[in-house]
């Protein structure tokens, strides 16, 4: 008989090298014993994270956009400005939080910052570092304690995104401890998500992490019974527990908490996730869990009733107050924003037309996992046929999503709703809750086929995979239909296009449980979606650094007194509030007693002014008169020659110049295309 052919030498070499790769990384990624993964796959993609957020903090680099004011002070470009530009509409970052932050450095990390008469709580909203001991829950915080404002800055800017970058990837090895690759590609991709993005604070991040923390924790107790990994996560969960509760942002925390509800309790009742038999057992198993939320809460009360005064007057205000909402609140416009992450390269140029008001309220998730409902269905069929244990994860994890889809679009339940505390939350901010699922539903989803193919040799059929691109086709075709009617300009460039095959393709990997290829794609698309939604930035834009608030420091040491900021552009604020000078401009989380008392002493105008909102100033005749051209902003008359300025103004800085008989000492600054006055009044 002749001798079968060979392979050439080299096509050989390029097997056998390919093949000892394989089984290398095969041997690399091999789970422990318990089903988890080993400490290699624990420990490498985290120490990655852990090097570049060392090195952005070195280097001072933030994504803020900051430098919005160095447009308003200088006509050169920005010499702290690496790559991008910096987003106006991000003002709760740059004009509100890092303000009231650079404020809180100025005047030495104090406990009650002292710009409002009465002072203001820095402990509670706005994020700010300070003294205070609850600062220790706030790892992001700490560096104001020992770095230099840019590093702390960097540091607070990139922390609570990598942790759930790290959380995400936690939780995601713990059910596919073989999948680093793909897990390491989701989490940094779900990062990338334009929701995260354009809403990019702490308090965003946070809740997400400690959902995928307390997710991962219970995984990981289900099957470890070391008391050192008991103990580790226990104190992991409490802690970030701490974090989230002091957020106090709780649209977010109900989102995330609707998912962790669901998924842990389908966790316990699934028999093939632990070698624990019982649903007691199980339960007594994740108990740790319960002790880290039982100490968590114990320190939040403790936080809560050391400064209940100041959550009492932010819970009494006019807006937000205790909003509530009522469910089936889902318009058009806001059933395509939430499909519409398609498009979102595009939502800066338009400013979030015509999906929404503005880009942050238009940003959603790429919501690959949700595209999945049918083939994660078929599994669950195809258990129930075969008579094999329910797969409750899966199924309670649907569940959550359609009570999400049933706050949105089903009206006249609002009482369970009220019940079950989902009325706390929007129905943009409710996407988080959206988020978070599509990514437990694309891990279940590659869960399972794995499990399909090591038990039976097949994978998920072909035509359930394409039964989830035809899903995300249709919302597509329905999204690019309704933009095309409107004629919107979103769809003018390239990108959209490059993201969306690229999403489809994503969704079809999915669906045929291609989770490494899928996660890379995941990835790649989410970058181009919205990595430019924020800039990259060294440190942050200090107005101490400007004449004219040098000029102001020495003119308040001459002679003290409080300050009022007068104009329509945002510099008065800014420069009172980052400059720590006494005055009664800035963003107030609740209104101060004592300042409104000077203010308004009669309480004619409590209802525009008792609210959290920005404080501002324009110049008048007459008494103050106070008017809200928008829920979060307050605006004041001023005249020099009133009650009030005459009893408690000292020193005036305005945008423009002002024509007052109770002004003089006008100082005139010019900086960039501004100029700006500073006065004295006079009495």
């Amino acid at each position: 008989m002749p001798e079968p052919a060979r392979a050439p030498i080299r096509e050989r070499g390029v097997r056998v090298t390919r093949d000892r790769i394989v089984e290398r990384y095969r041997g690399w990624v091999q789970p422990a014993p318990s089903g988890l993964p080993n400490w290699r796959v624990v420990v490498f993609f985290p120490a990655a994270v852990l090097v570049v957020l060392i090195a952005f903090v070195g280097l001072g680099l933030t994504g803020s956009s900051t430098g919005v004011l160095h447009s308003y002070l200088s006509t050169s470009s920005d010499p702290e400005l690496v790559a991008g530009q910096p987003e106006p509409i991000r003002s709760d970052e740059w004009f509100v939080q890092t303000s009231w932050t650079v404020s809180q450095v100025e005047q030495g990390l104090p406990i009650r910052n002292h710009v409002f008469p009465g002072g203001m709580d820095a402990t509670v909203q706005h994020d700010l570092p300070s003294t205070d001991w609850s600062v220790a829950f706030r790892p992001h915080l700490l560096g104001f304690l020992f770095l230099p404002l840019d590093n702390a800055m960097a540091l607070k800017w990139w922390l609570p995104g990598f942790a759930m970058i790290v959380a995400c990837y936690l939780f995601l090895v713990a059910l596919l401890p073989r999948r680093p690759i793909m897990a390491a590609a989701v989490s940094v991709g779900f990062f990338f998500a334009p929701f995260f993005q354009w809403w990019y604070l702490s308090i965003t991040f946070w809740p997400a992490a400690w959902a995928f923390l307390v997710m991962a924790g219970a995984v990981w107790l289900l099957r470890s019974r070391k008391w050192s990994t008991r103990i580790t996560w226990a104190a992991v969960v409490g802690y970030v527990t701490v974090t989230v509760g002091m957020g106090i942002y709780v649209p977010f925390i109900i989102a995330a908490a609707l998912v962790v509800l669901a998924f842990v309790i389908g966790l316990a009742l699934t028999r093939w996730t632990s070698e624990i038999v019982g649903f007691g057992r199980r339960l007594l198993a994740l108990l740790p869990l319960i002790v880290g939320g039982v100490a968590a809460v114990a320190v939040l009360g403790v936080w809560i009733l050391t400064r209940f005064g100041t959550i009492e007057l932010f819970l009494g205000t006019v807006y937000p107050g205790q909003r509530l909402h009522a469910t089936g609140g889902m318009t058009k416009q806001s059933l395509f924003a939430l499909l519409g992450a398609p498009v979102t390269s595009g939502l800066a140029a338009v400013g979030g037309q015509p999906l929404s008001s503005n880009t942050s309220e238009a940003a959603t998730f790429f919501f690959v996992g949700l595209f999945l409902i049918v083939p994660l269905a078929w599994f669950l069929i195809r258990d129930r046929r075969r008579k094999q244990p329910t797969d409750w994860m899966t199924l309670l994890s649907i569940v959550a999503g359609l009570v999400v889809l049933a706050y949105l679009f089903v009206p006249g339940w609002d009482i369970i709703a009220h019940l079950t505390l989902l009325d706390r939350t929007t129905s943009n901010r409710i996407r988080m809750a959206l988020g978070i699922l599509s990514i437990v539903a694309m891990a279940l989803m590659v869960l399972r086929s794995d499990r399909l193919r090591e038990e039976e040799g097949v994978r998920v059929p072909w035509w359930a995979a394409w039964s989830s691109f035809a899903l995300f086709a249709a919302t597509v075709w329905a999204l690019t239909a309704y933009l095309g009617y409107l004629h919107a300009p979103i769809l003018g460039g390239k990108a959209w296009i490059v993201v969306t095959v690229l999403y489809g393709l994503c969704v079809l990997s999915y669906g045929r449980g291609w989770g490494t290829t899928g996660g890379i794609l995941f990835l790649v698309f989410s970058i181009i979606g919205s990595a430019g939604a924020n800039p990259l930035y060294r440190g942050v834009y200090d107005l101490n650094q400007t004449d004219i608030v040098k000029s102001m420091k020495t003119e308040e040491k001459a002679e003290p007194g409080r300050w009022v900021g007068v104009g329509d552009g945002p510099l008065p604020n800014a420069i009172l509030v980052q400059s720590g000078l006494p005055g009664y401009n800035g963003f107030q989380s609740a209104p101060s007693p004592q300042m409104w008392r000077q203010i308004d002493p009669a309480k004619k105008y409590e209802f525009q002014w008792n609210r959290l909102a920005n404080v501002s100033w324009r110049a008048a005749t007459g008494p103050v008169v106070a008017s809200n051209p928008a829920p979060d902003q307050i605006k004041l008359t001023f005249d020099s020659c009133s009650a009030f300025a005459q009893r408690y103004v000292t020193h005036v800085l305005s945008d423009a110049k002002l024509d007052q008989p109770c002004l003089d000492d006008e100082k005139v600054f010019r900086e960039g295309p501004s100029t700006l006055y500073t006065y004295d009044v006079a009495k």
